[in-house]
């Protein structure tokens, strides 16, 4: 089995608003592919919470240690999430 991708990319989920609160969720995709056949694993990994000005990151068992750096990297996507679910 070939792995397309060693230890998955972090992404950014689709975003709630609940009251004033947005909350994102951080998901782990990875990709197998064996012959014809593909294989896709999504696991949750950390919830992004953003109220006024606030913003926090609860990281759930199992998120990889560099989560916080790898999220980091993922502002732009973050923000759009947020714009769209104050819309």
């Amino acid at each position: 089995m070939r792995e397309e991708e060693e230890q998955g990319d972090l992404v950014i989920g689709g975003a709630r608003r609940v009251g004033d609160r947005c909350i994102i969720p951080v998901v782990r995709t990875l990709a197998l592919s064996r012959g014809g056949a593909a294989v896709v694993s999504l696991t949750p990994v950390a919830l992004l919470f953003s109220e006024g000005e606030d913003e926090y990151i609860a990281l759930l068992p199992g998120a990889p240690p560099d989560t916080g750096e790898i999220i980091g990297t993922l502002h732009d996507d973050i923000e759009r999430e947020k714009e769209k679910s104050s819309g």
